[in-house]
């Protein structure tokens, strides 16, 4: 699988938090490292399957007659 430059940090941080869940129940290190790297690049292909937007930038007014920038 390829990972492009922008996914290796969301790439990383997957696969470090699966390895500290699973390293100390599972003693096979092989089995931990792969299901790691499988469960990485699953959510990495799940994250290029969602579309993505920037914010609408809004006025609200926040009750005192000053208005609040969002965004």
């Amino acid at each position: 699988m390829i990972i492009y430059e922008d996914e290796w940090a969301f790439w990383d941080d997957i696969a470090a938090r699966y390895l500290l869940k699973h390293a100390a129940t599972d003693h096979n290190v092989n089995h931990v490292i792969e299901g790691a790297g499988f469960y990485a690049d699953s959510m990495v292909l799940e994250r290029r399957k969602r579309k993505r937007a920037k914010l609408p930038v809004t006025s609200v007014s926040d009750g005192a007659g000053v208005a609040v920038v969002n965004g």
